[in-house]
């Protein structure tokens, strides 16, 4: 019996919280009913974290969380639940309203370049790294209950503000084909002459550091023998795609160079041989030069990989824990895309830019030479983006089907093109698809988190994909064509997969009290739309549903729902507008919420939520 009074501390905590924000029972938010429900089940939290997260500004959306049930067994156990049933007569006869939002503009810009110290840095272990994620971490959380919560760096619009993490770029404005291929570029590729500056012919991907006319730093890296272009064609084009999808990339560049361009820097501690070493493991030359890609080495103080969970200790400004971050969990999308199962947090990377205590952290996303199946054909590992390096889960599989059944990527063929590889289409399916290590901010992603990313992937053009392609000069008749069109195919199947579990609808305007959405799905696929149909429910501010559910036919992907000013003094100046798409007579998992509020001046939209 010794756990009342943390039990009953925390109620009354949570009462005291609603009672700061003067509202009736009946007016707790979802969010806070689910609380309140694992506050009891699990015992003490931080008391005043708790606090903190319900007294802030209601523009802050309040993250939900998704639990399974808690097991019972103990007498304390027992008790919670007995006070939990308790209450759920209480909590179960009040409509939710999910998510409320202030009367004020969504943050377009999240701050989070003010100086501070330089933060601790981080030294990446390969090996306890791949032990954790595949062996310790499993067996750990197969023990416990898993808890998804809502992205925290997301706006009341449902969007991600600008940070140092993620800067709008397709999707957000217009962003021509050659612009697209510009990308990340500042410095520029490398000016000769260029002297090596180090060599690395031990391991994997042997290569150098260059050091060009100017005093810029490359690092520079080759195709391996049996695959010809494949690195160096693809490692162009992904790192310009996720500069498009907005992510911070180093200044990459495809180049040529001849065996006399690699001259010794003088007073270095490489020699002429260290050079011929290396040049004699990767891809040979073809009419004389050597095919690379060459990274402008990234200025700033090296902090290491990016965590992949928590904060890094001693930034200022980092806020949020990366398996929150909808930025981070969006790489799911993008990388299933491309086919990057290369995904670890050695190819993230921290630098602090600025002079010590006057700087701040951006975050950046490096080496995307190994997508589009680069990655499995180096390893010749044909299950490369359907399988997991190792997981229990797959082992136990085989084991009960003594290895007889027949995997998808069992279908997949070598292409005619040394330079592409295995990259395809035919049996990529973005439900499957897998990175090589998991990479946790992936597996905590949201539908909402995904459909975000797809609405970014939906706005890469045609004329995107082939200004890349063309730019990467695919040395082998037709493999250009080929991975243009294997793009668009991949596109297609991840968008048709990521818009499903959400009702992708955007707002257009509220003019006249006339609230105009659009179809942003149907546009994306460039589907007409008219024969899909709309249920629409009308709240008000405390989740109660005010008028009889409707439903209304779309006309040229756009559909109009009236506000009238009955409704919404009903209302009580406050509006919920949920809207679910019903395509040949299916209902889409979840609707989109439209959060309205009124002024002296009319109405005004303040939240959305997919």
């Amino acid at each position: 019996m010794k756990n009342i009074p943390t039990v009953m501390g925390q109620l009354k905590l949570l009462v005291a919280v609603r009672l700061r924000q003067a509202q009736t029972p009946c007016s707790w938010p979802l969010s806070l009913q689910r609380e309140l429900s694992r506050t009891l089940v699990e015992g003490p939290h931080n008391q005043q974290k708790l606090m903190s997260r319900y007294t802030t500004p209601d523009n802050q959306r309040i993250a939900q969380t998704r639990q399974a049930s808690s097991p019972f067994g103990t007498r304390s156990a027992i008790l919670k639940w007995g006070i939990f049933a308790l209450l759920s007569v209480v909590l179960l006869s009040c409509s939710s309203s999910g998510y409320r939002f202030a009367n004020s503009e969504p943050v377009q810009r999240y701050n989070d370049m003010l100086p501070g110290p330089v933060p601790e840095k981080d030294e990446f272990q390969r090996a306890y790294y791949t032990y954790d994620l595949l062996v310790r971490r499993p067996i750990v959380q197969g023990m416990e209950v898993p808890k998804y919560l809502a992205a925290r760096d997301v706006n009341a619009r449902d969007e991600v503000p600008a940070s140092s993490w993620y800067t709008p770029r397709l999707g957000y404005r217009e962003i021509s084909p050659e612009e697209l291929l510009r990308g990340p570029q500042k410095i520029g590729p490398p000016q000769p002459p260029v002297r090596v500056a180090k060599a690395k012919h031990g391991g994997g991907n042997p290569g150098f550091i260059i050091k060009d006319s100017r005093g810029y730093f490359y690092l520079v890296k080759f195709d391996p023998p049996e695959f010809p272009a494949v690195e160096t064609t693809t490692a162009l084009i992904v790192n310009r795609l996720f500069w498009g999808f907005g992510y911070n990339v180093p200044e990459d560049y495809l180049a040529f160079f001849q065996r006399e361009d690699f001259t010794v820097a003088p007073g270095g501690n490489i020699t002429r041989a260290d050079v011929e070493q290396v040049l004699s493991l990767v891809a040979s030359p073809q009419n004389g030069r050597y095919r690379t890609t060459v990274s402008l080495l990234i200025k700033g103080i090296i902090l290491g990989p990016i965590p992949a969970e928590g904060v890094r200790k001693g930034d200022v400004n980092d806020k949020f824990d990366h398996k929150n971050r909808r930025t981070l969990r969006a790489l799911r999308v993008f990388n299933s895309f491309t086919n990057h199962t290369d995904m670890r947090i050695d190819n993230t990377l921290d630098v602090y830019e600025g002079a010590p205590g006057q700087g701040f952290v951006r975050h950046y996303l490096l080496d995307f030479g190994e997508a589009f199946a680069g990655h499995a054909v180096e390893h010749q590992r044909l299950w490369d983006g359907f399988h997991h390096l190792f997981s229990f889960r797959q082992m136990f599989k085989n084991l009960v089907l003594l290895g007889l059944n027949v995997e998808a990527w069992e279908n997949i063929k070598y292409t005619p093109w040394k330079s592409v590889g295995t990259f395809e289409s035919e049996v990529y399916d973005p439900a499957d698809w897998k990175e090589v290590l998991p990479y946790l901010p992936i597996h905590y992603s949201q539908p909402e988190d995904n459909y975000w990313a797809a609405k970014i992937l939906g706005a890469l053009t045609d004329e995107h994909i082939k200004t890349l392609v063309a730019a990467a000069q695919y040395p082998e008749p037709g493999a250009a064509e080929y991975v243009v069109e294997t793009l668009k195919a991949r596109r297609r199947k991840t968008l048709q997969y990521f818009l499903a579990p959400v009702t992708p609808v955007e707002f257009v305007v509220l003019k006249n009290r006339r609230l105009v959405l659009e179809d942003r799905g149907n546009i994306l696929l460039g589907l007409n739309g008219d024969e899909a149909r709309y249920q629409i429910r009308i709240f008000d501010g405390n989740g109660k549903e005010i008028v009889p559910p409707q439903q209304i036919a779309g006309k040229n992907n756009q559909l109009t729902i009236p506000i009238s000013s009955e409704l919404f003094r009903k209302a009580g100046q406050y509006l919920r507008v949920d809207v679910r798409k019903i395509s040949r007579g299916r209902k889409a998992p979840r609707p989109a919420q439209f959060h309205l509020r009124g002024n002296g001046e009319g109405l005004r939209l303040v939240g959305v939520v997919h």
